[in-house]
């Protein structure tokens, strides 16, 4: 009777176990916040290398503005609603920079 209950006990230990692994590698995935401004650079270079490889002229120096940019864009608050068929918030047609002022063109 004892063995079985051990036998049990090592089942329910393992599944156990399985779980709590597969929730700390399910979470270690790196997130925004963990890139740091000493990274940053780094991750501009391979970011306009993969693009130059793709066939899109991308400087570190443009890459790294971007990557600024859409922290920018994170940190702020949630845009308004964007309404059907524009893809910008706010404005009345798409690409045609109304809300600076300039003409799109």
């Amino acid at each position: 009777m004892n063995a079985e209950f051990n036998v049990w006990l090592l089942i329910v230990g393992l599944v156990a176990g399985a779980g709590l692994v597969w929730l700390v590698i399910i979470d270690s995935r790196r997130r925004e916040t963990d890139v740091d401004a000493i990274e940053r650079p780094r991750e501009a270079a391979w970011l306009s290398a993969v693009m130059t490889e793709d066939g899109f002229e991308v400087t570190p120096e443009a890459a790294e503005r971007l990557l600024q940019l859409h922290q920018a864009y994170l940190d702020a608050p949630p845009p308004d609603e964007v309404e059907a068929g524009t893809g910008e918030a706010g404005t009345g047609e798409a690409g045609t920079g109304e809300a600076d002022g300039s003409t799109g063109a």
